[in-house]
């Protein structure tokens, strides 16, 4: 897995050791191949990605900057465990953000970019994947908003909606949470949020954005703390 990944840093990548290898164990995080709670040991990290021990520590400080790992004095580090509330919390910053990024994306998005988002956004509910496995869908959701980020002409509001986004998605799919019905929900905000996008329609795009983000706050367990295994 290392040297694949070290490969992947390749030519032409100008981060550095300490962002590329943040990076890295973002994404193992967010696919799940590091679990909430899991110890994250420097010595252990920079053997298995062949980089000094200092490179891992910073790698696990700038991952902690943005919300992936917990820095525990005296204690090290470990992936972050975030509670329902937490969710919701960021399901809540994620739905301001995301309607300020529409917004902006309405006025400011090039009818060149026009295309490309119609190609992102599902056409049919029958494009859906298996609501049985939404890792898919959410991934869809999240390259459509880093898409409307990338085209609000806003670097930082960008910044703010893709550590958000990302955040959300790794929640999403660890809590999986949803239904057909709330997929094709989903699937339709995202479809009227292209159209105002496309048709200047400021209010309407920031809207939809905060639809898409509502119905899955709406989708979760009505009684949470018990459904994710907390105390009431």
């Amino acid at each position: 897995m290392a040297k694949k990944a070290i490969r992947a840093k390749g030519a032409g990548d100008n981060r550095t050791t300490d962002a590329w290898l943040s990076e890295a164990l973002i994404r193992e995080i967010i696919v799940q191949r590091l679990q909430p709670g899991m110890p994250l040991r420097e010595q252990e990290i920079a053997d298995r990605y062949q980089v000094s021990r200092p490179s891992a520590r910073e790698a696990l400080r700038l991952a902690a900057q943005v919300g992936f790992v917990e820095i525990l004095p005296w204690r090290g580090a470990r992936v972050t465990n975030i509670d329902i509330d937490q969710f919701l919390d960021i399901l809540g910053i994620l739905e301001d953000v995301y309607a300020r990024c529409a917004a902006l994306a309405a006025e400011r998005m090039p009818e060149t970019a026009f295309a490309e988002l119609d190609r992102l956004v599902p056409g049919d509910a029958a494009l859906l994947p298996d609501t049985a496995d939404k890792g898919k869908m959410y991934q869809i959701s999240f390259t459509i908003g880093a898409f409307v980020g990338q085209h609000s002409g806003s670097l930082i509001a960008q910044r703010m909606l893709i550590h958000v986004g990302r955040l959300a998605l790794w929640q999403q799919r660890l809590h999986r949470p949803g239904s057909v019905e709330s997929e094709i929900e989903s699937l339709y905000a995202h479809q009227l949020m292209a159209a105002a996008i496309k048709s200047r329609q400021r209010d309407v795009a920031a809207g939809a954005a905060r639809a898409t983000v509502l119905i899955t706050r709406r989708s979760l367990h009505p009684e949470p703390r018990r459904a994710f295994g907390e105390k009431p």
